[in-house]
């Protein structure tokens, strides 16, 4: 494991990326590993992926899917738009010799054209722009599959989002010396889940806000029409990224849908 990167930054600002994605990931190394470990092992069966298969994950945070996928032979490409964060999976990579490359960029300007056998988008990162500009992505993460290809997208259930906060409204967590708060909210009017972000470090005087997410939650039907609109055609729907794969149904909190590209 690579020395974590500072969250406090020169100017006493804090990197919430490298905050949530790295050292919240460390806070709950066991829970998280197992998580991944499980998510992979659905990413293979639900794609059927072939040995040595070329695998794209857009929005892939510190790594955690790339560097698993690389681990078990796949050539594996991660992107994400922050900088900090792909320099620490770039060298998590390297300190295990493993297939995996890491390139920062912003989803939205996707220039892949037919070179990868699936393309995966984890934990409900379409929905972080407006409509147009998500379509506008399904549209290049399609051009990014080769004929063929297939793409995983995980999102949250917009029927279902009550339940899902219930768990995720939970009060202050400890990570890294600190507390950190989460406030979210779902905006039924434009279908948006907003979270809002509180962090304390009393060591260091520090305490921060954050505006931070605002999602767009799409059910399955504008789903279904988003992605024909992008040439991919939905092949199956799960209810969350786990083995043994679960139906989507009424209560499910997530909706994880495999499309073919013709």
């Amino acid at each position: 494991m690579p020395d974590l990167p500072p969250f406090v930054l020169d100017d006493g600002a804090l990197d919430w990326e490298v905050l949530f994605q790295i050292y919240e990931f460390e806070q709950y190394h066991s829970y998280a590993e197992a998580l991944t470990h499980n998510e992979v092992d659905f990413i293979e069966q639900a794609l059927g992926l072939r040995e040595d298969a070329a695998v794209l994950d857009v929005a892939c945070g510190g790594g955690r899917h790339v560097l698993e996928l690389a681990r078990r032979g796949y050539a594996v490409e991660g992107v994400d738009a922050s900088a900090a964060l792909v320099a620490y999976a770039t060298h998590s990579a390297n300190t295990a010799a493993l297939r995996a490359r890491f390139v920062q960029g912003d989803m939205r300007a996707l220039a892949y054209e037919r070179q990868f056998d699936a393309v995966l988008v984890m934990n409900s990162s379409l929905g972080f722009f407006d409509d147009t500009e998500n379509r506008a992505t399904l549209g290049r993460l399609a051009n990014a599959l080769i004929d063929g290809g297939k793409l995983l997208l995980q999102c949250l259930n917009p029927y279902q989002i009550e339940h899902y906060l219930q768990s995720f409204r939970s009060g202050w967590h400890a990570i890294a010396a600190g507390y950190l708060l989460r406030e979210a909210r779902f905006e039924p009017r434009t279908a948006t889940l907003q979270i809002d972000y509180r962090y304390l470090l009393p060591a260091r005087g520090i305490d921060a806000r954050y505006p931070g997410d605002r999602i767009r939650l799409y059910g399955y039907p504008e789903l279904a029409g988003m992605l024909a609109a992008a040439g991919l055609r939905p092949l199956a729907v799960f209810g969350d990224a786990v083995i043994p794969a679960v139906p989507f149904e009424e209560q499910s909190q997530w909706q994880v849908v495999v499309a073919g590209k013709s």
